[in-house]
C-alpha cells in the first residue's frame, strides 16, 4: 500500500536511511562510483528534508521502496530520490511509485535526474513518458541525465 510517510519523525527516518543506503549502494557498485551524494545523508538530514516522501510497505510493514519529490513552483514538480529495496528489485515497486506521482498531479510538469549508466532508472523513467533534454557533470566521473515529462506552465 502507497502512503505519504512523515519524514520528521525519527524512526520513519531511520526506516529511510537504511533502505536508502540499501539501495544506493547498489548504484554506487553499478555505476563505479563509491560516493554517491545519497549514501551521505544521515537520519537528521533527512528529517531535515523539505522533500515529501511516498512509500510502499509490504504486508509486514517493511519499506519496499520509496520516492521523495519537492514543488518548485505550481505546477511543476522534481523527483528527488527514487529507491527501492533490493530485495524487491524488478517487482514493479518503482513503477507503482512513479506511477502514484504522476497519477496524483495529472497535467505537472515533471524534472529528474539519473545518472547514464543507471540503465534501469532511464529505462523505469522512459517507460513512464519522460524524455532526456540533456546532460551535465555534477562532478568528475558522474555524467547525469536530465528528463522531464509534461507540459512547462506558464
Amino acid at each position: 500500500m502507497l502512503e505519504i510517510i512523515g519524514i520528521k519523525d525519527a524512526e520513519v527516518a531511520e526506516e529511510v536511511w537504511a533502505l536508502q543506503h540499501a539501495a544506493y549502494r547498489v548504484e554506487a557498485t553499478l555505476i563505479g562510483v563509491a560516493d554517491l551524494p545519497p549514501l551521505q545523508d544521515t537520519v537528521e538530514s533527512l528529517r531535515q528534508s523539505r522533500e515529501t516522501f511516498c512509500a510502499i510497505r509490504g504486508p509486514e510493514g517493511d519499506l519496499q521502496g520509496v520516492i521523495a519529490y519537492e514543488q518548485e513552483r505550481e505546477g511543476r514538480y522534481v523527483i528527488c530520490r527514487v529507491m527501492v529495496n533490493p530485495d524487491h528489485f524488478r517487482q514493479g515497486v518503482g513503477s507503482r511509485l512513479l506511477s502514484h506521482l504522476l497519477d496524483v498531479f495529472p497535467g505537472a510538469h515533471w524534472s529528474v535526474t539519473a545518472e547514464a549508466r543507471n540503465l534501469p532508472a532511464l529505462a523505469l523513467y522512459e517507460k513512464a513518458g519522460f524524455k532526456r533534454l540533456g546532460a551535465f557533470r555534477p562532478a568528475p566521473g558522474i555524467t547525469l541525465i536530465r528528463l522531464e515529462r509534461g507540459v512547462s506552465p506558464s
